[in-house]
């Protein structure tokens, strides 16, 4: 058989009772020129049994760590792996459609610019949902700021799940750590392929994804804090930085990561009390405390304070024709018996707007301080 083509990485750790199913499908793909390795963490007995018997398969090699890596630790051993053209990170309790790779490698190999190409998501246990990330194409600088734009609605990291160009990965380097099991740390990483080139879709639900008690994104990742929170923004701040060539582009790229990061956290929907100031004070310091003041200082903060009270300007100023409109038509709705006005839009407007004046009062404050 010739080279392989694709690496297929296999991090797990208590998996036993889910490993041999993932293998079995490795096996069954109609693309069959890759090599898979498995990862067992933190001398997992139990799991390295369980996969023993696919060892049979020239394909597949073992290793097993004595000590605990963690997800991020385990991930990043297999990155530093000779690597082939293609890495593909798969979880341990997913599986694939049989033409998975087939797919996916026709489209990387029509689109050689491409970062990574990833397909849909079908979950299945206690979701049933279809992922789905659309594609990001263009410039550098263009692909960095629809990532960005994304981050209300940036979901699981699907991309990651796809074939990623080798290339692509030796300039992103390894995921970052931190104390909080890098819950976050995963986009930061994403965005640094995109440095690289595109990140494309085919779209078709050819990944099953397992959701159950028991996995790492219901564990940690979906309840991570305001304080794991901080670590997304100096993440991805690094990975923008680096696109940048300009003072403009790097103000740019500022305000737009610290309006992201402030106005769209997960965790205001939980139980966590929610601070905007105490939110920009903690992204500042974690700066401070990882060396990285050069990404973001003191002196860039005027311009980008300007920026943000040009947008609250603009939206007043949208607001108040808005609003306008919006008397009138309660007024003669009303007067007709039928006021039938949707509230849910405008409330969403105004409350934009309360956010970024308050935003800008607490950002100004901490500047001046």
């Amino acid at each position: 058989m010739s080279t392989p083509r694709i690496t297929v990485a296999l991090p797990v750790y208590r998996g036993a009772d889910l490993i041999a199913k993932g293998l079995d499908c490795l096996q069954r793909q109609t693309f069959d020129n890759f090599e898979a390795i498995i990862s067992v963490d933190g001398n997992d007995a139990e799991t390295a049994a369980a996969c023993l018997p696919f060892l049979a398969d020239p394909r597949f090699r073992m290793s097993v760590h004595p000590e605990r890596l963690d997800w991020v630790g385990n991930f990043n051993w297999l990155l530093q792996q000779d690597l082939k053209e293609f890495f593909c990170y798969r979880q341990h309790d997913d599986t694939t459609a049989p033409e998975f790779f087939e797919v996916l490698l026709r489209v990387a190999d029509r689109e050689p610019h491409a970062a990574a190409v990833y397909c849909d998501c079908q979950m299945s246990g206690e979701r049933n949902d279809v992922e789905i990330v659309p594609s990001i194409k263009g410039e550098p600088l263009d692909r960095m700021f629809q990532y960005i734009a994304r981050l209300p609605n940036i979901g699981a990291p699907v991309p990651a799940r796809g074939l990623i160009r080798r290339a692509a990965i030796r300039q992103a380097g390894l995921v970052r750590s931190d104390e909080f099991r890098a819950a976050w740390q995963i986009f930061g990483w994403l965005a640094n392929l995109l440095r690289w080139g595109n990140f494309s879709r085919v779209p078709e639900p050819l990944y099953y994804r397992l959701d159950h008690a028991r996995s790492y994104t219901r564990e940690y990742w979906g309840g991570a804090g305001q304080a794991a929170w901080t670590t997304l923004f100096t993440g991805l701040l690094d990975a923008a930085m680096r696109v940048c060539a300009t003072s403009e582009e790097r103000v740019f790229f500022q305000q737009t990561l610290l309006d992201r990061i402030i106005a769209y956290p997960p965790f205001k929907r939980s139980n966590e009390s929610y601070s905007s100031e105490k939110l920009i004070a903690d992204c500042l310091e974690r700066l401070r405390c990882e060396g990285n003041t050069h990404l973001l200082n003191i002196k860039e903060f005027p311009s980008i304070l300007q920026e943000l009270q040009s947008r609250v300007d603009k939206i007043k100023s949208i607001e108040r024709s808005r609003l306008g409109r919006g008397i009138s038509q309660i007024s003669q709705r009303y007067r007709l018996g039928k006021l039938i006005y949707p509230r849910s839009p405008m409330r969403r407007v105004n409350y934009q707007i309360r956010h970024m004046l308050e935003l800008w009062g607490k950002i100004r404050k901490l500047a001046l301080s």
